[in-house]
Formats: structure tokens, C-alpha cells, sequence
């Protein structure tokens, strides 16, 4: 099978690194050709790259030169219009990185389209009387931009990117169940594979401002209000004399007005000596501050993505994790993390107490987090699984096609998905294509 591989190359992209990783794998399996559109630095490759200047000059020609195209899609607008676009066109497999894609949407209709009316339309399309009113608030100013706020798991916009698609690719239980709740034709859940250099860091202890006694504390990525960092803040603010023992470290980047709201909480906790922003920092930073990490912290509400590269390399590199029970998270392998319920965050402070407090118990969660990730999130298995979805999508797409002419046809004649006539028709469709029929509710309009 030959197939196009649709992915952000950029070294500041996750997904960049992960597909480099898979194309690797996927390569000793089918011929793989990798296809970005970035100019910028990027990464190596050990596969064919070709580059193109926007999706405009990716032409009919060149993508039926390939048995399958396969879609890469995060939320961030620069890595992925373009591959966006040539997906409207040319379906292929869609892999969703993120549940979450209003971002993506948001920037897309108000910056890059300048069409406002657009992003309603979508949103009453997708959530009927209650995306429009949700819509309306934003174009009016009379509330806060909803991507920026928790109410945004509510539209999540996910559903846009799908549309149309010949399959779709989720990383966890969790997004696979809210995608077949709206998609009606093929999904799979693989793992996302990450990889994680745990080589000895060129940066000691020392070189950290770190002192013998203290435990190192370690927050990483965008610090964003869903990560509850202003709440781990809290927490230590409840350990009293333990607190002396520890420094928080919190990597990435962050905006003035959420940075001066955890400055607010710091000195509200007097913990000035013991939380440390470091910004967005260099590699050879963050691996020093992974390896040299005793307790690493992941908590995410409301959950945005399909899984987590963080957390992912932080059980890599043997950390004990503290990870909120919900989404994706919910989904790692209980004794591998340490599990807080979101109704119980304001008990972090006694996880952490008992992780400060015994190092055995570290070393042991730690040592499970390390053989959990190590066996579970693997590129050779991810190239396995998708060559495998990628043969019984190939096989779906007749049924597909022909349900989609036969849903345009119903909707044309004002038929309703409850009506018996529909359910019929259903039955007939899934009897001509015996073996072959998805398993489930093939009445479903794909949108």
C-alpha cells in the first residue's frame, strides 16, 4: 500500500515528533511518502518528504499517486490548515491528536477567513439551537471567547474535521467513544507512541539551583488554566514544614494575565522560595529537569486532548505522575500513576505528602510508569495497527459511499433517521456488503 502521510514537521510540534517516529515503523510495513508544509526548521525524516507551499498545490494528480491519504490534526491553526484543507477534498484516515479542535476553528473563521458568520453557521450546524446561542454570546461580546473558557469541552468541534472522512484514528477510549457517537464509519483506538531521550542530562543538580535534600517538583508544557497549576500551588501551601524539602518547577510558556494570577497565588502561599517559572526552555533544560525530576505533575480539567505526549514521556523517564482521573488519563494502567478525581483536587496535598514522604513508594510508581509506557506506547505497534485500519477502511468504502448517496437521497425526501423505512433501508445496504459491513449502526448520516 502506498500512502501519504500528512503531518506539522515543525521541531516545535509534538504530533511533528511522533509521526516521525511511526513513518519509521510504518515504512518496513507499505511505502510511505511524508507531506508537510512548513518552511521554517523541521525535522528529519527517514522517509520520502515532499514539501508543498499550501494544500492549493498538492493537485488531484499527485494524491492519486497514493492507495490512501492519512491526515494528521491538532488544534493549532498554523500546523494544520493546510493539511485541513486537502483533507476536504481527498478523504483519507483522520488521526485526532486533540478532542478539542474549537481552537483550531476559532483562529481558522475570526483570523485567517475574517468571517464570523461562518464560525455561527458551524456552530448551529453542529449543536442546533444551543451552539448558536453559545455563538451569539462570543460575535456579541456579551461573554468571555468560548476557547477560552471550560464550557468549550461542550462544542469541542471535533465533528468538522471528521466530516467526510474514510476513517478516523483516536488515542484513547475516551475521544473513540465521543467520535462513534457521531461518525458512522470506521474508528480505531491505538496508542500514541512517544519516544523519550533518557540519556544523561548534560545539566547536574547542581547546575539546577537544586540542594542535596530537596525533591524536585515538575509541571510541563502550555500553562494553561486547564492544567490546575494555581491548584498544585494550593496544595503545597498545605505542607507545611514539608514544603522546605521541595521546589516546583513549572516549564512553558504562559500569558501575563493567568502568569500574574499564580504569581497572586505563590505569594498568597508564601511559597516565593519554592515555585519556580521557568518559561519556554531549551531542550537540554527540559531533559535535565525530567531526569532530575522525584515527582512529576500532569493534571488536566476539563480534558482537551486525545491523550498526552507529556505524560507519555514522563513515565518514560520513571517518574511517579500525578494525573487527574478523567479522559485519557482514566485510561493508564492504575499503579502506573497516581489518580486524583477532579472533585477531589483539593486533597492533591495529601498525594503529595505521601509521595514526599516515601521514596520507595516513588521509585515503585515510577518503575511501573516506565514498563506500562515502554510496552504500551510503541511506534512499531501504532505502524501495525493503522496498516491493519487502513486495509478494512480500503474495504469499508463502498458501504461508506453508498450510504452517503443514500442518506442524500433520504434527507432530500424529508425522512427522518427514526423512521422505519430508514431502518430498512439500512438492513438492505449492510446484506449486499455481508462481511463487510462496519458493525454498527449503519442508518447514520456521516457528516
Amino acid at each position: 500500500m502506498k500512502i501519504a502521510w500528512f503531518t506539522p514537521l515543525s521541531k516545535k510540534s509534538a504530533i511533528a515528533r511522533a509521526s516521525a517516529g511511526i513513518v519509521t515503523e510504518l515504512a518496513k510495513l507499505a511505502d510511505v511518502n511524508l507531506i508537510h508544509f512548513e518552511n521554517g526548521d523541521v525535522r528529519d525524516a527517514s522517509v520520502p518528504v515532499k514539501r508543498f507551499a499550501s494544500a492549493a498545490a498538492v493537485d488531484e494528480r499527485t494524491l492519486n499517486h497514493y492507495d490512501l491519504a492519512i491526515y494528521n490534526f491538532g488544534n493549532h491553526l498554523p500546523f494544520h490548515r493546510e493539511i485541513f484543507l486537502v483533507s476536504r477534498r481527498h478523504p483519507g484516515i483522520c488521526i485526532l491528536h486533540d478532542f478539542v479542535m474549537h481552537h483550531f476553528f476559532a483562529a481558522y473563521y475570526f483570523e485567517d477567513q475574517r468571517n464570523p458568520a461562518a464560525y455561527s453557521l458551524l456552530m448551529e450546524r453542529l449543536y442546533g439551537e444551543e451552539g448558536t446561542a453559545a455563538a451569539q454570546r462570543v460575535l456579541s461580546g456579551r461573554g468571555p471567547r468560548l476557547w477560552e473558557t471550560d464550557e468549550v469541552v461542550r462544542f469541542p468541534l471535533f465533528e468538522e474535521v471528521i466530516r467526510g472522512a474514510a476513517g478516523v484514528v483516536a488515542h484513547s477510549g475516551f475521544l473513540k467513544k465521543h467520535v462513534e457517537a457521531c461518525f458512522a464509519g470506521p474508528v480505531r483506538r491505538i496508542s500514541l507512541p512517544y519516544d523519550a531521550d533518557r540519556s544523561a542530562p548534560h545539566l547536574s543538580r547542581g547546575d539546577l539551583g537544586l540542594e542535596d535534600h530537596q525533591v524536585l517538583i515538575v509541571t510541563v508544557g502550555h500553562v494553561n488554566p486547564n492544567k490546575r497549576i494555581e491548584a498544585v500551588i494550593d496544595a503545597l501551601g498545605r505542607l507545611g514544614p514539608a514544603t522546605g524539602r521541595v521546589v516546583y518547577a513549572i516549564l512553558g510558556p504562559c500569558s501575563p494575565e493567568y502568569q500574574e494570577a499564580l504569581n497572586a497565588a505563590v505569594r498568597r502561599n508564601h511559597l516565593e522560595r519554592v515555585v519556580r517559572f521557568l518559561g519556554q526552555v531549551p531542550d537540554d533544560v527540559l531533559h535535565a529537569y525530567l531526569s532530575h525530576a522525584g515527582i512529576c505533575i500532569n493534571l488536566r480539567y476539563p480534558v482537551t486532548e486525545g491523550a498526552s505526549a507529556s505524560v507519555i514521556e514522563e513515565m518514560l523517564f520513571g517518574k511517579p505522575v500525578i494525573v487527574t482521573d478523567t479522559g485519557f488519563y482514566s485510561e493508564l494502567m492504575d499503579g502506573s500513576v497516581i489518580k486524583i478525581h477532579p472533585e477531589r483536587e483539593s486533597e492533591l496535598h495529601i498525594d503529595l505528602a505521601r509521595l514526599l514522604e516515601d521514596q520507595a513508594l516513588r521509585e515503585n510508581v515510577g518503575a511501573a510508569a516506565r514498563f506500562y509506557a515502554e510496552s504500551e506506547f510503541r511506534a512499531d505497534r501504532y505502524a501495525r495497527e493503522i496498516l491493519d485500519f487502513a486495509w478494512e477502511v480500503r474495504r469499508a468504502s463502498p458501504l461508506l459511499g453508498l450510504a452517503d448517496r443514500v442518506a442524500v437521497e433520504c434527507n432530500r425526501m424529508g425522512m427522518a433517521a427514526s423512521m422505519k423505512t430508514v431502518e430498512a433501508v439500512a438492513h438492505e445496504m449492510s446484506a449486499l456488503f455481508t462481511g463487510e459491513a462496519l458493525g454498527r449502526d449503519t442508518h447514520r448520516t456521516r457528516r
